[in-house]
């Protein structure tokens, strides 16, 4: 199997799959989740069948035509980077639906819950091995919108419903602003291409020295800070915790948050070497390292704690991925992109420690919890290597790259110089000392300490093995790329940091490098760690009282008010729009169409009657046209409902007998069957109400309905008048481009057909989508109404 094809099944079996997952339901019942796990091992294993061929140095590149009007291609871009996002992406796939089966109750909707994660899994890989931008966005957008499902899936809950949509309007709204500085990347460079840009240096020179540098890289970053909790979209991560443990710990922690991390690091030899991309990259990784570290204290669910270490962990990564200078571009790239790694294997160790927790003891109050170290000793073990190397204690993989975060940071504060010389590792390690801090944290109100026995279970104990052996896992791999740094650092660290950089790199990365500035950073941080635990209560007690007296200190509480202000507007403006009389409606319509139509026509027209009118009229027509003006006339003014209704059919009748005249007998047709359909369903409704008007019609309404219509009549009759003579010139007939490029440009011979399906394919597609909403905006009116109605 070639790499392309290899790279296109990993990204396209988990879509396929998730088609036919309800299906196979009926037969594996709640074993489905195997059957996925499979699907996620099997995306794993195509991914690895390319890696050898990505760890000597190759980027795999295939395009095949799809948009050739706008010159984008759909193409796979497969280098380091690539590799090591969609080995995770499938890797911890695999576990966390393995786990899932143990996890989820059998009475949950399984079906539906691994639909939404093979969905997920299999836009995560489309999107890192993505070849273009556009194709890159939508593949990002795709993340957005099954990550919603996935956080919304228990529907019956407020608060999934409410960090779901939160999620979905800062993530993709980010994407927005990400499609803007990638279609401003393309007028800089004429490519949607990434290879293209990324492969040739006069190109980045170009983008680097162009007038529109700064703006495309601020809305490029927009996007990735929304999707990976930076800055003041760091706020939707904490309410996303209402997901299922397993769904935070795939794309919460593994995953998702992973993509803006994911997007700097591919744009970095576009943007780097620059003080705007140090600036905004490192300034923004800082500032929410230090935010979240500090705001995590408060936090008393222990997902929201790890929440908050998640989006403080990115940071750290934020920051390192933005420590650059002329000479030297990459210089926190490597160290960034092992704790990228490191991170995914501790945290997800973690959630998924996590939910074994609160499975078993009911509870994720970490005020609740306490001493169950003795009746869950394993989970305690692995909790302890999980949370130890969040803490950066060695021999864990956590040590290993916070040592190099804090070396590139005593780097990046030497070529700066003055007091960034000491700012810079001092943040770093006051972001560890955070880290520290509430690591520990974990570790002692869960599993240390006395046991609250009024407020959990009689009886605790471990989980089964299908929840176990995934955290345990792990934790393996935790300890084996701490003890052994040589097989992830040669085999994935080396290859990712050459695919972001464009140059080969050889890292040496070992546990003691000597009495180092690092080596002692990290004592300082232990030490005061420690310091800081003690303190721990109280600090939260602070942060409690400081936001219950300055709420509006609170990025949540602007956010509410915006979304809820937003709703306050629109409901004012629907009541102002959509009154609910039917009449007012109509009187807009019409009244719009005489602004709109006559007043031009008046001003374009020579004159409002044009002198060259030909009364010649077949007799035919002339009878039909008076029997027609009779009907409508007679629809009107009758004053019994089943009279009025078949006069006004007998116009639609008559209508039917034009078409047929001018040699339109499909038209005539659908003409009588909707006619026929619509007389039917007025005479059920009718049969059921009495048959004459009670309502009587004040003499000025009605004034004011025949000027009304009488306006719209002497507008509708000189727009008529008008239409082929006296507004516009002659023109030819659109109808011969259509027959003479239906075959040559649409291989078809069906004109209609070709003309709703090619030539006004987005028209088309419009309305389907228009029915579409409507068909969903109906079902669901109908279920709002309650199963038991």
């Amino acid at each position: 199997m070639d790499s392309f094809t290899a790279i296109i099944l990993a990204i396209f079996l988990p879509f396929a799959a998730a088609i036919f997952i309800p299906l196979l339901e009926k037969f594996l019942k709640h074993r489905i989740g195997w059957f996925a796990a499979g699907i996620a091992f099997l995306s794993f294993a195509l991914i690895g069948i390319v890696a050898p061929e990505i760890i000597h140095g190759h980027i795999i590149q295939h395009s095949i035509e799809w948009m050739p009007s706008i010159g984008a291609e759909f193409s796979i871009y497969a280098d380091g980077l690539a590799m090591m996002i969609g080995f995770i992406a499938s890797g911890i796939g695999v576990i966390i639906i393995s786990y899932s089966n143990g996890y989820m109750s059998h009475k949950e909707d399984l079906p539906r819950y691994y639909q939404y994660l093979l969905l997920f899994m299999g836009s995560m890989i489309g999107m890192v091995f993505a070849g273009n931008t556009l194709q890159l966005f939508i593949f990002w957008e795709l993340t957005s919108i099954t990550s919603f499902m996935l956080i919304g899936y228990w529907r019956g809950k407020p608060a999934s419903i409410y960090g779901a949509t939160k999620s979905l309007l800062l993530t993709a709204g980010g994407g927005l602003f990400m499609l803007a500085g990638f279609i401003l990347l393309h007028t800089i460079t004429g490519s949607y291409d990434i290879a293209t840009i990324l492969q040739n240096p006069a190109i980045i020179e170009n983008i680097k020295a162009h007038p529109f540098f700064l703006i495309t890289l601020i809305l490029i970053l927009i996007g990735a800070a929304a999707k990976s909790a930076q800055g003041p979209f760091y706020i939707w991560l904490p309410n996303a915790m209402e997901a299922p443990t397993p769904v935070s710990a795939f794309l919460h922690s593994a995953t998702m948050v992973k993509a803006g991390i994911y997007l700097v690091a591919r744009v970095h030899p576009i943007f780097s070497g620059t003080e705007a991309w140090f600036i905004l990259v490192s300034g923004i990784g800082i500032f929410t390292m230090l935010l979240a570290g500090f705001l995590a204290f408060r936090q008393t669910d222990i997902k929201a704690i790890l929440a908050y270490s998640t989006i403080s962990q990115l940071a750290y990564m934020m920051t390192m991925y933005g420590y650059t200078s002329y000479h030297e571009p990459g210089l926190g790239v490597a160290a960034a992109t092992f704790h990228l790694l490191n991170h995914a294997t501790f945290k997800a160790c973690l959630f998924l420690v996590a939910g074994i927790v609160a499975h078993e003891a009911a509870t994720r109050d970490i005020r609740k919890l306490g001493g169950l170290r003795k009746d869950m000793p394993i989970t305690f073990i692995i909790a302890s290597i999980a949370a130890l190397a969040m803490a950066g204690i060695p021999p864990l993989n956590g040590f290993l790259s916070k040592e190099m975060f804090y070396e590139t940071s005593v780097e990046m504060g030497h070529i700066i110089g003055g007091p960034f010389t000491f700012l810079i590792p001092a943040a770093a390690v006051l972001g560890g000392v955070f880290t520290f801090a509430y690591s520990i944290k974990l570790i002692d109100g869960i599993f240390l300490g006395e046991k609250h026995h009024d407020h959990l279970p009689e009886h605790i104990h471990e989980p089964p093995y299908t929840m176990l052996i995934p955290a345990a896992f792990l934790a393996g791999l935790v300890i084996l790329f701490g003890l052994v740094p040589s097989i992830p650092i040669h085999n994935i660290i080396e290859p990712t940091t050459a695919g972001i950089i464009l140059e080969e790199v050889h890292l040496h990365v070992k546990l003691w490098h000597g009495l180092t500035p690092a080596f002692f950073m990290t004592l300082i941080t232990f030490i005061a760690g420690l310091g800081i635990y003690t303190r721990y209560d109280k600090i939260a007690a602070w942060q409690d009282r400081f936001n219950a007296r300055y709420p509006r200190i609170s990025v949540n509480y602007y956010y509410d008010r915006i979304v809820d202000g937003a709703k306050g507007s629109a409901k004012g403006f629907a009541n102002f729009t959509q009154p609910g009389n039917v009449k007012t409606y109509i009187y807009a319509i019409l009244l719009l169409m005489v602004i709109l139509f006559a007043i031009p026509a008046f001003m374009m027209a020579t004159q409002v009657f044009p002198a060259n009118l030909n009364f010649d009229i077949p007799l035919y027509e002339a009878l039909i046209m008076t029997l027609m003006v009779s009907a409508a006339i007679a629809a009107a003014t009758l004053h019994r409902y089943l009279a009025a209704v078949i006069a006004l059919s007998t116009v639609g009748y008559l209508v039917s007998l034009v078409f047929i005249y001018l040699k339109a007998p499909d038209l005539a047709l659908t003409q009588v069957l909707v006619e026929t359909l619509s007389t039917i369903i007025f005479l059920l409704v009718i049969a059921k109400i009495p048959q004459t008007f009670k309502e009587k019609i004040p003499k000025t309404t009605l004034a004011r309905d025949i000027v009304i219509s009488s306006a719209v009549a002497a507008t509708v009759l000189v727009l008529l008048l008008n239409a082929t003579q006296g507004i516009v010139s002659p023109f030819e007939s659109l109808s011969y481009y259509f027959l003479e490029n239906s075959v040559p440009l649409a291989g078809g011979h069906n004109i209609v057909n070709v003309i709703l399906v090619d030539f006004r394919g987005y028209d088309t597609l419009g309305e389907i989508s228009v029915l579409c909403l409507a068909a969903l905006g109906v079902y669901n009116l109908i279920h709002s109404r309650g199963e038991g109605e």
